[in-house]
């Protein structure tokens, strides 16, 4: 299915739970050739194609972290810039901190 309105990103991976364990092992690894910012858009566009499905337990936690990724990009981008820092400021060079990374990851593990 192909969705208009998904963020453009870098990250050519299909929107699956299986993609979302890979991609963040590769952060946690640190291997990954995309920006936190790409990784945040990878996971908003995977909320969004699921956002309407029944999800079961184990897949609701996947569901759950992708979420979480994307609106911990959005709130750690409002907390400590300012609106004018932001204007200027290159995204794809912002990083989280690399231990929520690796906490998401665990969750995953359970």
């Amino acid at each position: 299915m192909q969705f208009s309105y998904l963020n453009e990103t870098i990250i050519d991976a299909p929107y699956t739970f299986a993609n979302l364990k890979k991609l963040l092992g590769t952060v946690c690894n640190k291997e990954n050739k995309y920006s936190h910012f790409e990784f945040a858009k990878w996971c908003d566009n995977l909320t969004m194609i699921f956002e309407e499905e029944d999800l079961n337990e184990y897949d609701l936690t996947w569901f759950t972290i992708a979420r979480d990724i994307e609106c911990q990009w959005d709130l750690y981008l409002l907390d400590p810039h300012s609106k004018k820092i932001l204007q200027s400021l290159d995204i794809n060079q912002v990083s989280l901190p690399q231990e929520w990374f690796l906490e998401w990851f665990n969750q995953l593990k359970n």
